[in-house]
This record gives structure tokens, C-alpha cells and sequence, in this order.
């Protein structure tokens, strides 16, 4: 056992030297009644690289569905293919559209707004060829979707498009009310065919008048990648700005109008299904194997890997209280990895709770209730070396730790992107034995 200056804080509480006398508070006890304190950064640890079935990407709960949708046919040069498609209902803006039979259609688009801050790998100047669809089944709002999941389409695309994507704002032309206005944001836009714009318009005014038979009448659409991508994009469905804009003539005066179908948060559907291909790239040999865990690790966004620890020898802590623990990871420098890959801007760790499901870890659950910074607190955010070496990332599990070493938790925990269904990166890092960085429990105790 050696102090270090992680514990130094931690032995401060226990030692206090004062300036007009050396003598060590807490000098005259007992010798039994003194804290034994003590560190350790030894514990032996079993990591393996796992695959996933699925993750939830939709839930009628509005606080816990998607905030931002990915979308794209990625390939990796460690990880292999990913596939993001995207699910989606949309809404009428009114029930009352005043549509008429001698209502003339000029156009019909949809507009995807950018979530720039998403975006993965190359994007800004890339071309994406982005194919829509009808979907053919109803999605019912009650029901929790996940990312193995699909929806039946109809066969004829709707609407294609093949763009450059731009992160600086584009402009076009609307019409809110009588006015014509200029506007501008970044986003996609597909035209779709004018097929839909007539079964829209064609639409008895009962329908529009009813959530359940509007979403009967056009279920919604499917948006997919037509084409090999080197990014993965992310939409922001939720904007006001998105959705299908049909652009018309007002029947009685022939003054332009618009009428949109966005996708609202309710009573609509969005979900996100996710394919991962690991078959041929270099990840495959390492996963479902925790021999190769000790050399190099996997965690990923979507419904990709994620990494399972273990510590075989927790009993040995028994009796010990922690003063605080940190999982120490370092990114991994490894060849054919390029540079478009960034590592996950925030990792997080998820353990069995008494039912077997996963949950996030006390340490977090007790930060994100007090509404408090996830990276000061807890960490998890890749961390560059000042002086060259490996970028890190650094995990405060002081709380769960003590839950597993007192017997009310399980000594396995997995590490995995936080918002994981929202993120398309990825991080290499170096597994539990590597000779230099490897993974470090960095203990610090009371032993009473």
C-alpha cells in the first residue's frame, strides 16, 4: 500500500499538522482506535468487448424519448458498418386547412433540420443520398420501440435526394399568414413526389379533425440512407422548422400558402432502428472473448459494443470503507484507425439493479437527481495528456464500489455512451492488462 496524491485530500481528514506544535492530532488515542487508511491501484479486473440485442428508442414518455435523430450508412475502419434509419410520423399544424377542390399544389418538401452537434465522423462537405418512403403499418403511440425494430413501407420511394451537406444556414422561401419571409437554418431538404400532396389535400376535413384517423391515413415515413457514407448525420425532428411543407395557391385569391405536417412530440412516433455489420473488421476477433479484453476494448454508440467488467476478487474488500474510488481508461493508438473517428464525449457506467435490469450506477443516478455537472462529479470525459501521452478518461464510482464490496450490488458493470441511443461515436481503449495503460481501480480506503 503506498499514499498517493489521489488520497491526499482523503488524509487530510485523518492527519492535520499544526504550525506551533508537530504533534499529530489524534496522537494520544489508542493505537486500536486510529483509522487505518490505505490505497490501492492493484485490483485485478476482467474486461470483455459484448454485442447488444437492441436499445429502447422510443417510449410514450416525452421526458425520456429522443431529443435528436441519427441517421446514415457508416463505414468504419475498426468497427465495420453502421446503419441508422429513422421511423417517423408527422402531424398536421391545424385541423382546419381550408383545402379545396380547386386547391393548386406548387410543391411539397420535406425539411430536415441539422443537429449539427451530433454529427460523426465526415459530414460537413460529404454528399448523403437520402431516400423517404410511406411507411404501410401504423405506429401506435402506446407502444415502446426499439432499435431492432422496423415498420412495413410501402415499395415506391416517395422522395430522394442527393446533397452536399452544409453546416451554414440555407435559405428559402415560406409564407406564414399573408406574408412572404426569408427563411434560414441549417438543414436537408427532399423533395417529395406530388402524389403526396394531392392524398394530403385530398383529405375530408373529418380526417384532419381526429389524431387517430390522420395517422391512418398517412402513417408517416421512413428515411434511410440510399448510399456508403463516411459520417453518420443527426436530425433535430423536434424543431419547429421541421417537417413536410406543402406549398399551395389560395383557391379564392391565388396567393402562395404553406401548410405543415411537422413531427410533433405528440401524438406521434419516432423511432430510430440501428444495424451493426462487425463481420471482416479487426473489432470482430475481440468481441465475446475476455482473454483478448486485456489487450484492447470496444464501446460504442446506436446499439453497438459496449465493454462488461468485472472484479473477481471483491470479497477481498470486505469491511473496507471507501474514501474514493476512479476507473482510469486510456484511449488507444491503434493502426488503421483514422482521425474523423473521435473518441465518445461522455461514458458512462451501467450495472444489473435487483430486477437485472441495467441501470446507470449510484454515483451517477445521485448527480443527475441534484441536476449537477456529470463531468465535474463523476467524469467520463476524455481527458488529453499535457505531456503527449494517451488521452484518458477518468470515472468517479466511489458510492457504487462501496455498494458492491457491502454485498447489495453485483461486482459487473458495463461501460457505455451516455444518451447511447442519440450518438454515433466510438472509442478504442486499452484493456485491463495492458503493459503500460492499462485499466486502473485507483483505491482509496478506511479499513476499521
Amino acid at each position: 500500500m503506498r499514499l498517493t496524491s489521489f488520497v491526499y485530500a482523503v488524509a487530510l481528514t485523518v492527519s492535520v499538522v499544526s504550525c506551533s506544535d508537530p504533534t499529530l492530532v489524534g496522537g494520544s488515542l489508542l493505537e486500536d482506535d486510529k483509522a487505518n487508511v490505505g490505497f490501492s491501484d492493484t485490483l485485478s479486473i476482467v474486461a470483455t468487448s459484448i454485442t447488444n440485442d437492441s436499445i429502447r428508442t422510443y417510449t410514450p414518455f416525452t421526458s425520456s424519448q429522443l431529443a435528436t435523430y441519427l441517421l446514415g450508412n457508416l463505414n468504419d475502419p475498426v468497427f465495420g458498418r453502421s446503419t441508422s434509419t429513422i421511423y417517423a410520423q408527422v402531424y398536421p399544424e391545424s385541423n382546419n386547412p381550408r383545402f379545396s377542390d380547386s386547391t393548386m399544389v406548387d410543391s411539397i418538401v420535406l425539411v430536415l433540420p441539422y443537429d449539427i452537434d451530433n454529427f460523426y465522423a465526415k459530414v460537413a462537405g460529404e454528399t448523403f443520398d437520402i431516400e423517404v418512403f410511406q411507411l404501410a403499418e401504423a405506429l401506435l403511440e402506446d407502444n415502446e420501440y426499439y432499435s431492432n425494430q422496423e415498420a412495413m413501407v410501402e415499395p415506391m420511394s416517395i422522395g430522394n435526394a442527393q446533397a452536399m451537406v452544409s453546416t451554414d444556414s440555407l435559405e428559402f422561401i415560406d409564407y406564414e399568414g399573408t406574408d412572404t419571409v426569408m427563411v434560414k437554418f441549417p438543414h436537408y431538404r427532399i423533395a417529395l413526389d406530388g402524389a403526396i400532396a394531392d392524398l394530403l389535400v385530398g383529405l375530408d376535413s373529418t380526417i384532419y379533425s381526429s389524431d387517430s384517423l390522420f395517422l391512418d391515413a398517412f402513417k408517416g415515413l421512413q428515411l434511410k440512407s440510399a448510399a456508403d457514407d463516411m459520417g453518420m448525420l443527426s436530425f433535430d425532428l423536434l424543431s419547429p422548422d421541421a417537417g413536410i411543407y406543402l406549398y399551395y395557391r389560395d383557391s379564392i385569391n391565388g396567393k402562395p400558402r404553406r401548410f405543415l405536417y411537422d413531427f410533433d412530440i405528440q401524438p406521434t412516433v419516432r423511432f430510430t432502428n440501428y444495424k451493426h455489420d462487425y463481420a471482416g473488421a479487426p473489432v470482430a476477433q475481440f468481441l465475446n472473448k475476455p482473454e483478448l479484453g486485456d489487450s484492447l476494448i470496444f464501446v460504442q454508440g446506436m446499439a453497438g459494443l459496449e465493454t462488461k467488467l468485472e472484479i473477481p476478487n471483491v470479497t477481498d474488500l470486505q469491511g473496507l470503507v471507501v474514501n474514493k474510488a476512479e476507473l482510469e481508461f486510456y484511449v488507444a493508438n491503434i493502426e488503421g484507425d483514422e482521425n474523423d473517428f473521435a473518441p465518445i464525449t461522455q461514458l458512462i457506467l451501467t450495472a444489473p439493479n435487483s430486477d437485472g435490469t441495467l441501470v446507470a450506477i449510484e454515483d451517477i443516478e445521485i448527480i443527475l437527481s441534484q441536476r449537477r455537472s456529470l463531468e465535474d462529479l463523476f467524469g467520463g470525459t476524455p481527458l488529453l495528456d499535457p505531456d503527449g501521452g494517451p488521452t484518458v478518461y477518468k470515472m468517479n464510482i466511489s458510492a457504487h464500489l462501496q455498494e458492491v464490496i457491502d454485498g447489495s450490488r453485483s461486482n459487473t458493470f458495463y461501460i457505455t455512451p451516455y444518451r447511447k441511443a442519440e450518438t454515433a461515436s466510438r472509442s478504442v481503449l486499452y484493456g485491463a492488462k495492458h503493459p503500460q495503460y492499462g485499466i486502473k481501480l485507483k483505491l482509496a480506503f478506511t479499513r476499521l
